[in-house]
């Protein structure tokens, strides 16, 4: 009787062993079927650049700083290997262009050390750009621009972009916005080199620009609501957190900016969008505008102030003095 009940025991275990294997194999049958199956991110590598309107290079202020940019320095000079951020000067970009130029002291020289700086205002011919651009110079590379991508204009346009970096250079080297050239060692004034502007807390589109029959580009069209400008300062000493303060006023006349309310810039994580050279960069610094109740049909303008604790007087830009080009790009027209 004993080895009959023992026996009895023995398939109940064997019985409940079974069972408990088949209920956790139904159970990870179950749980596999209910995984999320993993598909590859169908968006991973969309570009989320934006490529916001900016003028074509022929219509930018002919001779300016920024039309030599355009126009030369980085379609000739910033090419892969050379002055891309690889040596200095540094063309990728108007604003490292410009501080890497002008009154920049030399790294390389004639045998004479005839040469303190790469670009002296007022002087081409003290200016090592423009010796670099015309005159073999031992112990260097050689005549610049060394080589030049395929279908680059150098070749059949050379001679006359130097006679306008040498008319650039004997007119004072003006910034982009036709300022004078800081003096040696004194720190230049902060500039804006982008804007870009889209709806209130949504960076997907910006607004585009209206087509202007003598620039090619205009005002920014925005609806009559909330609308945020985003801008790309840069101070050749202070950091991107370490200006005291940047503020944007909006005005219905070019110059009626007085007793005008600023509205603070905020920093904010950034947008990468494209600069007035049509260079990728990244805007930190945004502002709201309420724009509610204005007529459809007119334009209101803008003027950025900065301030980079250095300067005797809050830089504006652009500034009654400023191309009216400048006015153009730093206006919005509601719809």
């Amino acid at each position: 009787m004993a080895k009959i009940e023992m026996k009895r025991l023995t398939m109940n275990c064997e019985q409940t062993t079974f069972l408990l294997l088949l209920f956790v194999f139904v159970l990870m049958a179950f749980l596999q079927s209910c995984k999320k199956e993993v598909v590859e991110n169908p968006y991973a590598l969309v570009d989320r650049t934006v490529h916001n309107e900016n003028p074509e290079p022929d219509a930018l202020p002919y001779g300016s700083f920024v039309w030599l940019h355009a126009k030369v320095f980085r379609p000739t000079c910033a090419n892969s290997g050379c002055h891309d951020g690889t040596f200095e000067p540094e063309f990728r970009t108007i604003a490292s262009s410009y501080n890497s130029l002008v009154n920049h002291p030399v790294i390389a020289n004639d045998p004479q050390e005839t040469f303190l700086y790469r670009v002296v205002p007022g002087n081409a011919g003290a200016s090592f750009l423009h010796e670099r651009l015309t005159t073999f110079v031992p112990n260097t590379s050689g005549v610049m621009p060394l080589e030049v991508d395929p279908g680059s204009e150098w070749e059949s346009k050379s001679e006359f972009y130097i006679q306008k970096i040498k008319e650039w250079i004997n007119n004072g080297a003006p910034d982009m916005y036709g300022n004078p050239a800081p003096p040696v060692n004194v720190n230049a004034p902060p500039l804006v080199y982008g804007l870009v502007v889209f709806p209130h807390n949504n960076t997907t589109t910006p607004y585009p620009r209206e087509q202007n029959s003598i620039y090619g580009i205009g005002a920014i069209e925005v609806p009559p609501s909330l609308v945020d400008v985003w801008i790309l300062p840069y101070d050749d000493n202070a950091g991107l957190n370490e200006f005291s303060s940047i503020s944007l006023k909006v005005a219905s006349e070019i110059s009626g900016f007085s007793g005008v309310q600023p509205a603070s810039f905020s920093l904010e994580s950034p947008v990468t969008a494209l600069d007035f050279g049509n260079s990728s960069n990244q805007f930190y610094y945004k502002a709201t505008l309420d724009l509610g109740g204005i007529p459809s049909g007119e334009y209101r303008y803008l003027r950025t102030y900065l301030d980079d604790d250095v300067q005797q007087n809050i830089t504006e830009v652009p500034n009654d003095a400023s191309n009216y080009f400048w006015y153009l790009l730093f206006s919005l027209k509601i719809q």
